[in-house]
């Protein structure tokens, strides 16, 4: 009995040796791989301004008034940070002292100073269609009618 046990070990230990070294009798060399699969999401923050005026003009009844309002500009938003975002807005001509945006979900004045809105994030939700919005422009004290670039730049940041 002990000559058929060494008989079998002197068979079966070159065996084990082969599957050990990635080689298999009467079978091609084992292949072992491995794939690490990553997800990479680009940050999108996007602002659209749709049907916004690229210019003011301003009568002598709107210099009067000391304010002209502009309705039928829409905001199309797209931003996938987490944590949410800001709206800034900044008034860049100076014939305006400052920029009131309604429709917004809160209130957001800007000035030359600049104003920020914080926005909740849009991650898990579909995208929002476009925001209606009007702006209230509180015209400065010096100004005079004529013909003016649109006062008033918007921007998106992270929150």
């Amino acid at each position: 009995m002990r000559a058929g046990f060494a008989l079998v070990a002197l068979i079966v230990a070159p065996l084990a040796v082969r599957a050990a070294s990635g080689v298999s009798v009467g079978v091609g060399p084992s292949v072992r791989a491995a794939i690490d699969v990553a997800i990479v999401i680009p940050a999108v923050m996007q602002l659209r301004e749709i049907a916004r005026p690229t210019g003011i003009d301003l009568t002598a009844d709107d210099v009067a008034r000391g304010k002209v309002t502009v309705n039928g500009a829409q905001l199309d938003l797209l931003v996938n940070n987490p944590t949410g975002y800001l709206i800034r807005a900044r008034v860049v001509n100076a014939v305006v002292s400052a920029v009131s945006i309604l429709g917004l979900p809160g209130p957001l004045v800007a000035t030359a100073d600049s104003a920020t809105l914080p926005m909740a994030s849009m991650i898990g939700r579909p995208k929002p269609a476009p925001l209606a919005v009007q702006y209230e422009l509180q015209l400065s004290p010096d100004a005079v009618p004529g013909h003016y670039s649109w006062p008033l730049a918007l921007s998106l940041e992270k929150n």
